[in-house]
Formats: structure tokens, C-alpha cells, sequence
């Protein structure tokens, strides 16, 4: 019998504009600096188009940050939050020990887990189902923040029937957490 779960909110606008600039934001810069090449310059057109990069990624941050957390919120309010797990009982260096993006869906002593491998805000691949699941507190982040783990996330060990996890998510994913377990 197959696990289902359910699907995170869809991105909206600003933010999928947010993820896709970096590759058309460098397209439009550097047209306008190769216009403007001979009035300002080789030095002047560089730096101008480091400023309309740096502008326009700046404006479309600004213009989605609301719009992702009213995005987390609702999926909060579901049971299912953005996160990465990683095993902490695993060899240093190994895929275990790594941490893994994806999605969970938080039910009451136990949680559905399914990874999101190349960023594009819906879970792709297996799902795993982790039961007796129990919290130990939270836990220290790296001294050096791996590229998986946002910012903002915290990090919370857990003791499940597949062994210890060490989860990491933002602040409604571990208000949630500690609410069910």
C-alpha cells in the first residue's frame, strides 16, 4: 500500500521570479551594460551591471519574503513543513550523515518524510515513515553551516524507530514539532 502525503502550497509569483533570476536577472544586465558600453565605459558598464543585479535581486527578495511566509505558515497550519533530516548515528563522511532537503508531514508520533533533491518546492522519490517518534531538545548548529540548511532553521534531535535524526526547519516547523512530540 502506497504512503500518501500531502503537497506543500505551490510558490507563487515573486518567489518562483526570486529562483529563476539568477539566471535572467545576468541576461538583462548585461544587455543594458553592452548598450550603454560605449558611453560609460568598460569600467562603467561592469559596474553597472553588478548594480542592476544586485538591485534586482534585492527588489525580488523583498517582493517574496511575505509571500513564502504566508506560504509556510499555511502549510504549517496542515501539518507539513519544508526541512532536511540527516541520520546522526551514521559514519562521518557518508549519505547518511548528510543532510537531506524535503518536506515532512508532522502527525502525532509519527512523521512522513519526503526529500526534495533539487529544490523545486514539491517532494520528488521515496517517502519514509518514521514511528515512535520522541524529542531529545534542540541542538547546536555546525560551526560551518552546511548549504542545505537555511539560516533561520534550527535543529532538533529525535529519536525514531529508524534511530536518532538530527531535523532541521524554521521556526513554525519546530513550534510544531514541539507541539506533537
Amino acid at each position: 500500500m502506497a504512503v500518501e502525503m500531502l503537497k506543500p502550497s505551490p510558490r507563487g509569483r515573486w518567489e518562483k521570479a526570486a529562483i529563476s533570476s539568477q539566471v535572467w536577472l545576468l541576461f538583462v544586465a548585461l544587455f543594458v551594460s553592452d548598450v550603454l558600453r560605449e558611453a560609460l565605459g568598460w569600467w562603467g558598464s561592469t559596474a553597472l551591471t553588478v548594480v542592476i543585479m544586485g538591485l534586482g535581486s534585492f527588489l525580488l527578495v523583498r517582493k517574496s519574503a511575505p509571500e513564502r511566509q504566508e506560504r509556510l505558515a499555511r502549510d504549517a497550519e496542515r501539518g507539513v513543513i519544508e526541512c532536511a533530516l540527516r541520520y546522526a548515528d551514521s559514519h562521518p563522511g557518508s549519505l547518511r550523515g548528510r543532510w537531506l532537503p524535503g518536506f515532512a508531514e508532522i502527525g502525532s508520533g509519527t512523521f512522513k518524510f519526503q526529500p526534495d533533491y533539487i529544490d523545486k518546492g514539491e517532494p520528488e522519490g521515496k517517502i519514509t515513515v518514521f514511528s515512535d517518534v520522541e524529542g531529545q531538545g534542540q541542538i547546536e548548529p555546525p560551526p560551518k553551516r552546511p548549504a542545505e540548511l537555511k539560516k533561520s532553521w534550527g535543529i532538533v534531535a529525535l529519536g525514531t524507530d529508524r534511530g536518532q535524526l538530527h531535523f532541521a526547519t524554521g521556526e513554525l516547523g519546530l513550534k510544531l514539532i514541539n507541539e506533537r512530540f
